[in-house]
């Protein structure tokens, strides 16, 4: 079943973008194949923040600059993911090393088959791992924000040549506050429609507020929804200026010296 749905998907991709939508599963090709060598990786004993930062770099030249070309547009979208990301990495790390949240939450570790059919000995730092899945979920929101306002930056200033890099960073903006709604709540749904039947579970289980809003699985899913929220409300401005920067490199803008000229 999981085929014939892929396949559907391959052949509407194809139908709908055409050359371009070869380039997109030859591209969401090269990302499985990245995020299956990382999984191998981490198995094996490499650090996992090591190797969550190589694939997200990997993921995101794929995603922006394979797929859709190395131009002005792309680069600086790449920028502004690695800034905010790394901005990111900081206030995740800092929270789930504060919260302990990582590892299985106490619905996981209720389960009777994770005795019998996991090992919970992989030697591997589960608070790290945790990091890593904050990251990876919210880069692909991040890549999308910031590649929406780079494009729509760089297609204001072809079609107005005399706008000034203050100017074309405040389009950015304005840009980001009219999609970023939407963004947030793509990011919302996606999360609880994936929480539906964890909620489910709490409330045939007879589970007390008070033991919910303190649960480690509550924490992990929320936590990942609102660093995806905050990766995209960053990525605007730091999209817009680096596209800003990108299209008008030589420009140095006076705020003082425009005064004094208009008033003039």
């Amino acid at each position: 079943m999981i085929g014939i749905l892929a396949l559907i998907l391959f052949i509407l991709i194809l139908a709908v973008g055409g050359d371009r939508g070869a380039v997109s599963i030859m591209a969401l090709t090269g990302n499985i194949a990245v995020l299956s060598l990382a999984v191998v990786l981490l198995a094996g004993g490499h650090s996992p923040l090591v190797i969550t930062l190589l694939a997200g770099c990997v993921i995101s030249y794929i995603t922006l600059i394979k797929q859709n070309g190395k131009n002005v547009k792309t680069k600086a979208a790449f920028l502004a993911a690695a800034i905010v990301m790394l901005v990111l990495l900081f206030a995740i790390y800092g929270v789930i090393w504060d919260s302990k949240s990582g590892g299985l939450n106490e619905i996981q570790a209720m389960q009777e088959d994770v005795m019998y059919y996991y090992n919970v000995d992989v030697h591997i730092n589960m608070l790290h791992i945790a990091v890593c899945i904050c990251l990876l979920s919210t880069l692909g929101a991040v890549l999308d924000t910031a590649l929406s306002i780079t494009s729509s930056v760089y297609e204001v200033a072809v079609h107005k040549k005399d706008l000034s890099r203050r100017e074309l960073y405040h389009s950015g903006l304005q840009i980001g506050r009219e999609i970023i709604g939407t963004t947030i709540n793509t990011l919302l749904f996606a999360y609880l429609g994936e929480s539906m039947l964890l909620f489910a579970y709490l409330k045939t289980g007879k589970f007390t507020i008070e033991t919910i809003v303190n649960s480690k699985f509550l924490f992990q899913n929320v936590a990942v929804m609102l660093f995806g929220g905050i990766a995209c409300l960053l990525a605007v401005p730091a999209a817009s200026l680096c596209i800003a920067h990108f299209i008008r490199p030589k420009e140095r803008i006076s705020l003082v010296g425009e005064k004094q000229n208009k008033n003039q």
